[in-house]
Formats: C-alpha cells, sequence, structure tokens
C-alpha cells in the first residue's frame, strides 16, 4: 500500500503510456479511429501527462484534478461521439451542449498547458490573436474585419479538423509519435552508444580531436535525436568533461556541444518535428525533405569544424592517444546489431513507405533484436522505460502545434495574412534580400520565446507565401524558415541549448551563447544560398551541384578562418576582412563572384602561407592559450 501510495504518479503515467500507444497502434492495424477522435483523445491524453506532474503548491494541485477530470471527459467525449463528429458538417449542423463544454475547457486547458511548457510569450500570442478574432468589429483601418462568434471559434478550432487540430496536430499524430517511439526505444537499449564511441575514435585522435569528435557524435545522434537539448544533455555529458581535459575552455567546449547538438534537428534520417509539419504542410513527402537537407546539414556541421580545426591550431591543441582511445572493436561487438533497425527505417523513408508503419515495424525489430546481446536487452523494466520516456515528451510537441493551430486559424478567418502580406511586400518593395531577412529576424525573435516548432508553423503560415510570391521556391521557402527557428537554440539572449551546455561545463551561460552563436555562422548563411539557387537542396544539373557545393564548402571554410582568425598562421585584421569578403562572394552562386572570390583566396592564402613559412614564431606556440 506504501509502495502505491509513493509511487502512484509513476503508475499513473505508466498507464497513460500503454493506453497512447495502444491508441496509436489499433489507429494504425486494428480499426479505422475517425480522425477528430483520434486527435481530441491524442490531445486530452498528452495534456493529461503534463498535468500529471508534481505540483508548485495548493491551488495548482486543484487546477490539476479539475483539468485531469476533463482531459477524462474529453476522451471519454470523443469516442462516445466520434460518428457524429466525423460525419457532420462543420458551419452547417447544429453544435450541442456538450460541444460546447468540450471546446471551450480544452481551449482554457491548452493555454494553461502552453504557459507551463513554453511560457507566457506564446501564451499571451495565442491569447492576443484569438481575441483579435473576437474584437474584429470594433477594430480602427486595415485591423479591422466582421470578426467571429463563439460557435464559429469552436467550429473552427474544435469541431473541424483545423485549428487546434489542424496539420501541425495532425503531423505529430500521424508521424512525430511514431519516430519519437523508435528513437526512444533505442536510445534505452543503448544502440546510440556506438555513435559516440565511433566519433571519438575516428576523429579523436587529430587535433583538437575531442571537439571534432562531439561534433561528429552530436551529428550522428542528431540522425536519431531530433531534439537539440536531448542531444546536448546525452553526448555532452560525455564530451564535455574530456574536451577540458584536452585543452577547450569551459565556454568553448559549451559552446561547440551546444552548437553541435542543434545541429541534429536539420541532420536526416529523423530531422526535428517541424520537418515532418512541414511534410504535412506543403504536399512534399518527407524523404524528399530528408534528401533535400542533407547538404545543408553537412554545410552547417562543417562550419563548425572548420572553426574547432582553426581553434586547435591557433591554440596547439592535440589530439587524444591511442590508449585515450575507445575499443572500437569492443563497442561494435556489442552494439552493430542495433543498426539493423535503423538502416531498415532509412531504407523504408527512401523507398516511400508510411511513416507510421515504417515507425512501428522498425521499433518492433528493434525489440527482437534487442535480445541478441545482454548489454542491449530491452527487459520488461527497459520497454516500460522506453513508453514512459516516449510519452512524457509528448506535450512539449503537442501542445505548441495545438497552440499555433489556434493563432493560424484566427489569422485565416480574419484574412490577417492577406493584410500582413501587402503590407510586407509595401515596406520590402519586393526585394528578395531584406524579405529574406525580416522572415529571418521574425524566426529568431518568434523562436526565443516560444518553441521552435511553434515559430516554424507560424512564420511558415504568415510569411512564406510572401517570399514565395517574390519567387522562391516552396521547398526552398519552407526550409529556410525551418533553419532559422531551430538556430534561436543557441541565437542568444535566450538560448537553450548553450545554456544547458553551460550548466554541464561548468561555464558562464552568457559567454558560452555567443561563443555557440559565432560558431553556427553557417547556419546564418546556408539558407541564403538556397533561397537563391536550389543546388544545395539537390535541384539541377548534377555539375551546377557539384560546383555549388565546392564554391560552398571553401567559402565557409575561409570565413571561419576569418572568423578564427588563423589560416596557415594568425591573421591581422586586414587578413581577416579579405577572407570574409572572398568567403562571400564565393556563398553567392554565381560563376563571376566565385570566380573573383577564388582569385582573392588564392592570393590571401599564398600570402599566409608565406608568412608563416618566413615568421615561425607566430606558430602556435606563441599564441596564449585560455584557461582549461
Amino acid at each position: 500500500m506504501n509502495y502505491l501510495k509513493e509511487n502512484w504518479r509513476t503508475i499513473f503515467v505508466a498507464l497513460l503510456a500503454f493506453g497512447l500507444l495502444a491508441l496509436q497502434i489499433a489507429a494504425m492495424y486494428f480499426t479505422a479511429i475517425p480522425v477528430m477522435a483520434h486527435r481530441i483523445a491524442f490531445l486530452a491524453l498528452s495534456m493529461m501527462l503534463l498535468f500529471l506532474r508534481k505540483s508548485k503548491n495548493r491551488f495548482e494541485t486543484v487546477v490539476n484534478w479539475v483539468f485531469i477530470a476533463f482531459c477524462a471527459f474529453s476522451v471519454f467525449y470523443a469516442f462516445h461521439e466520434a460518428s457524429r463528429l466525423e460525419l457532420r458538417i462543420a458551419f452547417v449542423e447544429d453544435m450541442m451542449p456538450i460541444d460546447y463544454v468540450v471546446g471551450v475547457s480544452l481551449v482554457l486547458m491548452l493555454l494553461e498547458g502552453t504557459r507551463r511548457i513554453a511560457g507566457n510569450i506564446l501564451l499571451f500570442l495565442a491569447i492576443g490573436f484569438v481575441a483579435y478574432g473576437f474584437l474584429g468589429p470594433v477594430l480602427p483601418g486595415l485591423l479591422a474585419h466582421s470578426g467571429f462568434s463563439l460557435t464559429i471559434f469552436l467550429e473552427s478550432n474544435i469541431m473541424s479538423t483545423g485549428g487546434m487540430f489542424g496539420t501541425a496536430t495532425g503531423a505529430v499524430v500521424t508521424y512525430v509519435f511514431y519516430f519519437l517511439l523508435f528513437t526512444t526505444f533505442l536510445e534505452v537499449s543503448g544502440g546510440g552508444q556506438l555513435f559516440i564511441d565511433t566519433a571519438i575514435w575516428v576523429a579523436g585522435r587529430f587535433r583538437g580531436g575531442t571537439g571534432k569528435a562531439e561534433i561528429v557524435s552530436s551529428a550522428l545522434m542528431g540522425m536519431i535525436s531530433g531534439s537539440a537539448v536531448a542531444n546536448v544533455v546525452g553526448v555532452g555529458s560525455l564530451t564535455i568533461p574530456i574536451m577540458k581535459k584536452n585543452g577547450f575552455e569551459p565556454e568553448m567546449a559549451g559552446a561547440i556541444t551546444a552548437a553541435a547538438a542543434t545541429g541534429g534537428q536539420l541532420m536526416p534520417p529523423i530531422m526535428g518535428a517541424a520537418a515532418f509539419v512541414m511534410a504535412e504542410t506543403t504536399g512534399i513527402s518527407y524523404a524528399n525533405i530528408a534528401l533535400a537537407a542533407i547538404i545543408p546539414s553537412v554545410f552547417y556541421y562543417f562550419g563548425i569544424f572548420c572553426q574547432v580545426d582553426f581553434y586547435a591550431q591557433k591554440y596547439g591543441l592535440k589530439g587524444q592517444t591511442k590508449d585515450q582511445l575507445p575499443a572500437i572493436m569492443g563497442s561494435v561487438k556489442r552494439f552493430i546489431h542495433m543498426m539493423i533497425p535503423l538502416f531498415l527505417l532509412i531504407y523504408y523513408i527512401a523507398t516511400g513507405k508510411s511513416i507510421m508503419m515504417a515507425g512501428l515495424i522498425t521499433t518492433g525489430l528493434l525489440i527482437a533484436i534487442s535480445f541478441i546481446r545482454k548489454e542491449t536487452r530491452m527487459t520488461p523494466k527497459r520497454l516500460i522505460q522506453a513508453m514512459v520516456a516516449t510519452v512524457r515528451g509528448l506535450p512539449a510537441i503537442t501542445l505548441p502545434c495545438a497552440t499555433a493551430g489556434l493563432i493560424i486559424s484566427a489569422v485565416i478567418a480574419s484574412s490577417l495574412g492577406t493584410k500582413l502580406s501587402s503590407i510586407f511586400v509595401a515596406i520590402a518593395g519586393g526585394n528578395i534580400f531584406l524579405s529574406l531577412l525580416a522572415v529571418m529576424i521574425v524566426c529568431i525573435i518568434l523562436g526565443m520565446g516560444m518553441p521552435s516548432i511553434s515559430a516554424y508553423i507560424i512564420v511558415a503560415m504568415l510569411l512564406v507565401p510572401i517570399i514565395i510570391q517574390l519567387g522562391v521556391p516552396l521547398l526552398a521557402a519552407h526550409m529556410f524558415v525551418f533553419y532559422f527557428a531551430l538556430l534561436s537554440f543557441v541565437t542568444p539572449p535566450v538560448a537553450l541549448s548553450a545554456y544547458t551546455a553551460a550548466g554541464i561545463a561548468g561555464a558562464d551561460p552568457s559567454r558560452t551563447g555567443w561563443k555557440g552563436f559565432v560558431l553556427t555562422f553557417s547556419g546564418f548563411i546556408v539558407p541564403y544560398i538556397f533561397a537563391y539557387d536550389q543546388a544545395l537542396l539537390l535541384e539541377g544539373t548534377g555539375l551546377w551541384i557539384a560546383w555549388v557545393c565546392f564554391t560552398g564548402a571553401l567559402g565557409i571554410w575561409t570565413l571561419a578562418g576569418a572568423i578564427s582568425g588563423w589560416f596557415f598562421t594568425q591573421a591581422n585584421l586586414a587578413e581577416r576582412l579579405l577572407g570574409a569578403s572572398a568567403a562571400f562572394m564565393l556563398i553567392v552562386p554565381t560563376v563571376f563572384t566565385d570566380a573573383l572570390g577564388l582569385c582573392v583566396i588564392a592570393g590571401l592564402l599564398i600570402f599566409s602561407w608565406r608568412k608563416r613559412h618566413l615568421k615561425p614564431l607566430t606558430s602556435a606556440a606563441s599564441v596564449e592559450r585560455p584557461a582549461a
């Protein structure tokens, strides 16, 4: 009895995990669950998980229990009224009193859940847009519109597959959940350890090797994680102490970890949740989105890698000795079998198989294969642990998506999007660069105050049509917004990945944030490249794609040197400015700027090489190393 009293919350969450998993498996294999009933039940159960968390005070305890009861009632309502909800014609058939009760309670619970998950900015933004919808008739000038009543509001957001239960929530229910399930099971089984050991074994032996190992391991873990903060904690807790021992200052170690972990959401095959929403929104298959993201994500990591290499040269940081490297064959022996489900998942994505089916099949295969070795065996305890870990992450994804749906619904109903587009185009004067710059700023600002997926959804709905209208193709426009929504994780003053890494490194959060921001410079450049020329998204002739990749990579390497103040030896201010100018010439995808940039870089590198041999004292040994 005491066990139940002390662990009831854990038991309840485990039961909810079983319930959610049963719901998703049933929807896939056993019965055709009506769309509205499925999405209402999924959102209600996700909110129940949030309200089951430990309360801060007695008032919150009361609120939690009231909301838990309403969540349970909403699940009952969803299945009891499933046939009616599926067959009724929205805006034509009258709503029943129970629809009003459930609708209003779901909106209120969503707003409170959003406040707890995402903070006040997304909450106030949602309240502001909803209020704008109701107050339309009394607003002045361009802001005025016909407004909507409570009935229209609930019809738009609760009683149809729009608003709260629109594209974003649908993507979580039908795509994200199954990938989250697979990656969590792979992590709990210990399969991800092979990525970290391989990265350290491959990169650790070179100069600044521990920093490079962090980059490689974060890129590999990012392929299966799709979560920046989880990547920081999972990889950084192991690599940051090693980096500090290798001579990296704490702020730099934390910055490298934050920058590399953030790129995990850009790295195929399993990108951030926003990539699944992008697939649902654009109608472009997830396989094509993942394929298009390969080169930009490699460029992102290449920019970090170059800066770490220049840093290591500048401060004379060596690699690890042979006895410090992990025993790679032992790691391969223990974990190689766990790569089979991952390769199968990649195969399914590449061949266009259903995302839901691929996620479930590979998860089942992972469980079966895990029994090959004791280290990876998915025992009943591990299975429960994996299921609970899967559902614990759902509120942080599902609630912001539903809240973003509230905002988009208000924008569509009030025609605000059309009005904003007209104003935006008029201000930018039809200039693509100014429009892209403004979109970037909006993405970063929104991403600082809310989850990146919400920032992506809002900007994609409001501003992407504008840059498409100016000539940027559909996929490039959405990828542009996707990148900058994610980069808010390492953009001060709110840089969640950097602050998490700083805590592990025992470093100053602000300095770590700014260093991480500098390391991600390639992430701020690459989107502009593919916005103007889609070669990096694998669109165009093979020869042109290869040329743009070559000049882009050379430009990123040169810019990394200019930022670091080092080419073949320490660079002065004039060399750094010249290098930055040449880099931007190469990055702009035109033949003329490429030719000019190549000439400038060639001259700069020849000068730097000669300076290194003429003045040997400007070597790494003469540069004061930061405190480790």
